[in-house]
C-alpha cells in the first residue's frame, strides 16, 4: 500500500483519524493516534491500495478530481464521499492508431449519456470497429473505489483496488471535444437554415 507517511496509521473509516500533531479527530487527548505534520502532493492517477492526506485548501481535492473516470456511489456513511470506477471506452476491434495508441475515450458518468456512446462508430476512420466499455474490475472482481473525508486539517483520500483497463483520455480532451462536436452541429444547423433560407427567398414572387 502506498501511504502518506508509515509511521500514521488510519483507515478511512476509522472513528477517529488523525487531526494534528498527537491530537485524535473529535478527542482533544494527545497522543491517540498519530497526527498529519506533512500533506502530500495531489495524486490524480492514484492506483493500488493507497492512502494519501492532502491540504485542506488542495482544489482538486475539494472537487475530489481524478484522472480515472470516477463516479459518485451510495455510502452509509455521511461523512464519507465513496466513488466507483467506471472504466473506459475502448473499440470492440481493438484497432491501432497510426502514432500507436489505442481507442481509450472517457465514459460518460450519467448511465444514459453512457449508453448513447456505446456502440458508436470508432473515431479511427480507418476501422470499421464499435465503441463498448471496459469494465473496471480491479477491486476483487468489482470496481476499484475511492474514498475521500474532510477535516478542518486536511482532506483523506483512500483507494481500494488496482485499475485492470488503460487510463480514459484526461477529462480536459473529453471536454474540448464534446464542445466541438456541439460547435460543428450548431454551425452545420446554421448553414442548413441560412441555405433553407435562400431558398426559400427565391421563390417568392
Amino acid at each position: 500500500m502506498h501511504d502518506h507517511n508509515n509511521t500514521l496509521e488510519w483507515d478511512i473509516n476509522d472513528n477517529h483519524i488523525p487531526k494534528r500533531l498527537g491530537t485524535a479527530l473529535g478527542t482533544g487527548s494527545p497522543n491517540t493516534v498519530s497526527g498529519v505534520t506533512t500533506h502530500d502532493a495531489f495524486q490524480e492517477w492514484a492506483d493500488g491500495h493507497s492512502r494519501f492526506v492532502y491540504r485542506p485548501d488542495s482544489e482538486e481535492a475539494r472537487r475530489h478530481s481524478s484522472g480515472w473516470a470516477m463516479r459518485n456511489t451510495n455510502n452509509h456513511n455521511v461523512h464519507i464521499l465513496k466513488k466507483s470506477c467506471l472504466g473506459v471506452l475502448v473499440c470492440n476491434k481493438h484497432c491501432i492508431l497510426d502514432n500507436g495508441d489505442t481507442i481509450h475515450l472517457r465514459p460518460a458518468i450519467c448511465d444514459k449519456a453512457r449508453k448513447k456512446q456505446q456502440h458508436k462508430a470508432c473515431p479511427n476512420h480507418k476501422c470499421t470497429g464499435r465503441l463498448e466499455v471496459q469494465p473496471c474490475r480491479g477491486h476483487c472482481g468489482y470496481p476499484v473505489t475511492h474514498f475521500w473525508r474532510h477535516t478542518e486539517f486536511a482532506v483523506f483520500f483512500q483507494a481500494k483496488g488496482n485499475h485492470d483497463h488503460p487510463r480514459p483520455e484526461p477529462k480536459s480532451s473529453a471536454e474540448a471535444r464534446r464542445v466541438g462536436h456541439s460547435y460543428k452541429f450548431s454551425r452545420g444547423i446554421t448553414r442548413s437554415l441560412l441555405l433553407n433560407n435562400s431558398i426559400a427567398s427565391s421563390l417568392q414572387f
